[in-house]
């Protein structure tokens, strides 16, 4: 009996390294995405000598700070940091971030949090399917989780290959360009990707508002952090806490109450205000927390700003801000027929929303939603605009609206066929926003089709649980 135990336990000894042999036996599939930068981060701060000023976050680090000029900014006032940001994808989590840093800490070391005001940001979630596909070149990330994310990491590691296996035989891997690529990274792992303006039609992503009020933190994540910082106090290193860029056009609620929240439920001091990262639509990229360049500009300064007061320096930033970039403007395609659709202007006038449907609207069994109106994009649709679409049988939907709002199908109970035009991103959904669509079929464009079967951005990908109704054409 005791040789059975000792050779069970040897075999789970044995079992991350079998799992990671065969992930590596397979041909590389993510070394040119996003997921990739993950271990260049790590590394950063592996290697960098000196005080380090670590950022702990999620995209919005990544979207959000200039590494070479926050260096700049603290060293001409005598404070020589290495800037190492942490901070990559929500869909592996903040929770992760912490791990991969603590053991890394050291005497003099400066971290500073700055987390989303989103809910899976502020719980000890951890994605092991995405830190799968980060850690796809360096499988070594794996000894610095926790005991419990590594065991969720086993647990995933046969899904993952299996979904690694079939993207590989299918030969539609996925696409690697653009902002979410390792390319869209310097030597420094600073986002060097040229982001001229919003690209957001609405100025911001109405699927994902940021509600301040009312906000909850895990106590399993609030115990994660202040072990952190404890940890952190024993190595002789600082932790702080600021927050991340907000679209102010999608912030509701009081900022006071998250800084309340914040001050209450973490055992570091808060350096920053929130109002102070409230900013306008116009910093924005392509989500209400990723900034554009001139944004990154922007935050990297108040950061700065706040992270010299706190070392004792209130001496003003010699710096020439950045004029706030214009939006880049909506290509406007030919529009379907407009006939079977109310429209209501957008609130910056520079698109329209589908409000509802006219009475010629409601008895169709094939509905294509317009691209533009009255040589305006139509850049949304409202959650209650199909309420009354029974006979519904077909919806096309075209790439001028990046995301389906919640409820948009619940009264489509014909539903059969849902075509989806996107071919730069992939459409927005939230989770469960099909369910009970069973007998329904996704089409989408064939260049488009690995980003539904892979996921796209930073974010969990909403269509993994539709993968067997998905085709392209």
């Amino acid at each position: 009996m005791k040789k059975r135990i000792i050779a069970l336990l040897f075999l789970l000894l044995l079992l991350p390294g079998i799992l990671f042999f065969a992930a590596r036996s397979l041909p590389p599939v993510y070394q040119d995405s996003y997921y990739a930068e993950l271990p260049a981060l790590v590394r950063r701060m592996d290697e960098a000598r000196g005080r380090r000023l670590i950022l702990i976050g999620g995209s919005s680090v990544a979207f959000g700070i200039d590494v070479a000029l926050l260096e700049t900014y603290l060293r001409e006032k005598g404070f020589e940091y290495t800037v190492c940001p942490l901070g990559l994808y929500a869909a592996v989590g903040t929770s992760a971030m912490l791990s991969l840093s603590e053991s890394a800490l050291r005497e003099g070391d400066t971290v500073v949090l700055a987390l989303e005001p989103a809910a899976d940001a502020l719980t000890a979630y951890f994605g092991a399917t995405a830190f799968l596909k980060c850690a796809e070149s360096d499988p070594s990330l794996f000894w610095r989780l926790g005991r419990d994310q590594q065991a969720r990491v086993i647990g995933n590691a046969v899904p993952f290959l299996q979904e690694k296996y079939a993207l590989v035989r299918s030969g539609q891997l996925p696409k690697a360009e653009g902002v979410y690529a390792k390319a869209a990274f310097d030597e420094n792992c600073n986002m060097a990707y040229p982001r001229e303006g919003n690209i957001l039609a609405l100025g911001y992503d109405t699927g994902s508002p940021i509600a301040l009020s009312g906000l909850a933190i895990d106590p399993s994540f609030a115990a994660q952090i202040n072990a952190y910082c404890k940890s952190a106090s024993k190595k002789g290193a600082s932790v702080f806490m600021s927050f991340s860029p907000m679209n102010k056009s999608a912030v509701t609620g009081d900022a006071n109450d998250y800084f309340t929240l914040c001050n209450e439920t973490f055992d570091c001091p808060v350096i920053s205000n929130p109002l102070d990262y409230i900013l306008d639509s116009g910093w924005f990229y392509d989500s209400n927390f990723h900034l554009n360049t001139a944004g990154a500009h922007m935050r990297t300064w108040l950061l700065a700003r706040d992270i010299l007061a706190q070392l004792g320096c209130y001496a003003p930033l010699e710096d020439e801000l950045p004029v706030m970039p214009a939006p880049v403007a909506a290509e406007v395609q030919a529009a379907a027929d407009s006939g079977d659709f109310v429209f209501e202007a957008a609130e910056n006038g520079r698109a329209y929303v589908i409000a509802g449907l006219t009475e010629q609207g409601k008895g169709k069994e094939t509905l294509l939603l317009p691209s533009s109106y009255l040589d305006q994009p139509v850049a949304a649709v409202r959650g209650d605009a199909l309420k009354e679409a029974s006979r519904l049988m077909e919806l096309h939907v075209p790439q001028s609206i990046a995301s389906l709002p919640d409820g948009l199908l619940d009264g489509c109970a014909s539903l059969r066929r849902l075509v989806l035009e996107h071919t730069s991103a992939p459409c927005g959904i939230s989770a469960h926003s099909l369910d009970g669509l069973k007998d329904l079929q996704i089409l989408v464009p064939a260049e488009a089709y690995p980003w539904y079967l892979d996921g796209y951005g930073c974010e969990e990908n909403p269509w993994q649980a539709y993968r067997n109704q998905i085709f392209s054409f």
